[in-house]
């Protein structure tokens, strides 16, 4: 599955200085936590969809799809093969 390739993870948080001190710790995101919890209004929305999620045939969940997926691996990874192929057969055999 191609959506399971391995992502690098943001790590900086800031993208406004002139230039970084990567030795105070203040430059680097919380790796400890998924993207989606860094932001308090959005993991408060990410938990109440978790709560109040009430289907008999689909399990709870807190994030509704993968956060990659087949276009964005592709992009990346365009020049090399076997991913050239399969960006090339994504949008109908033309670039």
């Amino acid at each position: 599955d191609i959506t399971q390739y391995p992502v690098f993870p943001w790590v900086i948080t800031d993208y406004t200085s002139e230039t970084l001190d990567l030795n105070d710790p203040a430059v680097y995101r919380d790796l400890r936590k998924p993207i989606g919890a860094l932001n308090p209004t959005r993991l408060e929305r990410i938990k109440e969809r978790y709560e109040f999620f009430d289907d008999p045939e689909i399990p709870k969940f807190h994030y509704g799809s993968h956060y990659s997926s087949s276009g964005t691996v592709l992009y990346y990874l365009l020049r090399i093969d076997p991913f050239t192929t399969l960006a090339y057969e994504l949008q109908g055999g033309k670039f």
